[in-house]
């Protein structure tokens, strides 16, 4: 294992990221102590580079996390449909009711959609 200055680090910060290899290695500060450094390379997520440019977002604009779902105006363009759809009059809705298990409501609204 390599042990290394944090001005050293600084300064050739591109070899030691290009040619480790894989290897870890300490970079030792004089006010912050010693820190292990594990260079592993990550691979580029294409989920978002998939969607088609006309249709790229910014998932952080609605979700919190950036879940790369909402980066495709497609699929919001879609939950929005189905929010609209759910609160117009012609919207058929179900509730549990009280006292009923998740398995006898399961059961009923099976019923009900197959009459």
């Amino acid at each position: 294992m390599i042990v290394v200055s944090s001005r050293e680090f600084r300064t050739n910060m591109m070899s030691y990221f290009t040619e480790s290899n894989g290897d870890d290695f300490i970079v030792k500060t004089r006010d912050h102590g010693a820190f292990k450094v594990s260079i592993k390379p990550v691979k580029r997520d294409d989920t978002i580079l998939s969607i088609p440019p006309k249709f790229r977002r910014d998932p952080y604009e609605i979700s919190p996390s950036g879940d790369p779902f909402f980066a495709d105006q497609r699929n919001i363009d879609m939950l929005e449909k189905r929010l609209k759809e759910a609160e117009s009059e012609e919207a058929k809705s179900h509730e549990m009711l009280p006292g009923e298990s998740l398995d006898e409501f399961l059961t009923r609204i099976e019923h009900e959609l197959q009459d």
